[in-house]
């Protein structure tokens, strides 16, 4: 097994009694990464053989459009910043930000999912072993046909008791995207009267030969976070100088509902890669901001149900100064219009010195 630097276990009390608790780190046996590559497809099931093909099916697909990513962003000069990487309302699109974001050494990332860890497989039944399969490739499915998750999807198949959370899919993905897990550990952060749950990862990368970690929590947020004293505002102060991936986030940081949490995160921000549905382009200015559009902007998109984006005249009069050739993937929103990827648009924020 690799060598690889041990995450401290860390414990911060803050202001108010909220903390951050960072349970033990545990090694991944050779047993356990053996079970890691049966959830991903990369072997044979006993219990299902047809995972294993329908996971190389949409796995096939979804590694040709990390190398459609890859190569766009290589001629377009692109080159991603930071050393941790904050993912909002990521839900478990590993795909995506590595592709934007492939050597950073921390990823921090926030969803609804519930995180599922501590996960026994071993003490499943064959029946909920065939659920838990299952559910893996039909998430894999569903990434690899629009480049996004639905809130909708994602519930179904991660509230089924069998798979209970996030957790195997996430280890699934990482595993076709060549990051071993070698490491994992449960995360808490303690508030007024909530706690978050999560897990950490730590990851080698087998082609970068470089170990990373990856956090992930389920966090709603409802618009009273992001205040000192809620155990969030301590947590996320507390990672320092970030770079932000977001898409496909349902405008969520539109509006001022969710005010006091976005001030948060932008404030330790200094280079940002997103959609439309990300942050408002309102709050990077050109005097303190580099701003490059990718791809096209025509709109943004009234979603049923969620929060009703802003109008953006600066993103129209970007793409029209721009004028670039459309995205040859899709990312975001753009692809709802034409289920092509023509109006899809990336925004490469980055803070001036």
């Amino acid at each position: 097994m690799f060598l690889f630097r041990l995450l401290p276990i860390v414990l911060l009390v803050f202001t108010f009694h909220c903390q951050s608790l960072s349970k033990k780190n545990v090694e991944i046996n050779s047993e356990e990464q053996l079970t890691h590559r049966i959830w991903s497809g990369e072997i044979e099931s006993p219990i299902n053989p047809k995972h294993s093909t329908e996971m190389n099916q949409s796995w096939k697909l979804m590694l040709e459009r990390r190398e459609q990513i890859t190569s766009y962003l290589q001629a377009k000069s692109f080159k991603a910043k930071g050393e941790t990487v904050v993912y909002p309302f990521s839900g478990i699109d590993v795909l995506n930000l590595f592709s934007f974001f492939p050597k950073a050494d921390r990823y921090v990332l926030f969803g609804l999912e519930d995180p599922g860890y501590p996960f026994h497989w071993e003490s499943k039944k064959e029946g909920d072993r065939k659920i838990v399969l299952k559910g893996i490739s039909e998430l894999s499915l569903h990434l690899a046909g629009r480049n996004y998750f639905t809130y909708r999807k994602m519930k179904e198949e991660t509230k089924k008791p069998a798979l209970s959370g996030a957790y195997p899919v996430f280890v699934a993905f990482l595993n076709r995207l060549g990051k071993k897990v070698i490491g994992s550990k449960e995360e808490l952060i303690q508030g007024n009267g909530i706690v978050y749950k999560g897990f950490t990862l730590v990851l080698f990368d087998e082609l970068n030969q470089q170990e990373q970690s990856l956090t992930y929590y389920k966090i709603f947020l409802t618009g009273k976070e992001g205040v000192q004293g809620d155990g969030l505002f301590e947590y996320f102060s507390s990672l320092g100088e970030i770079s932000i991936f977001t898409k496909s986030a349902e405008y969520l940081f539109h509006g001022e509902k969710r005010n006091a949490f976005r001030s948060l995160l932008l404030a330790k921000a200094t280079f940002v890669v997103q959609d439309d549905s990300g942050f408002p382009i309102r709050f990077f200015p050109e005097s303190t901001w580099e701003r490059t559009l990718l791809g096209r902007y025509e709109k943004s998109w009234n979603l049923s149900g969620a929060i009703e984006p802003e109008f953006q005249a600066e993103m129209l009069k970007l793409s029209t100064e721009a004028n670039q050739e459309p995205l040859p993937f899709p990312f975001g929103y753009g692809v709802l219009g034409s289920k092509k990827s023509n109006q899809s648009s990336i925004l490469v924020l980055e803070k001036k010195n």
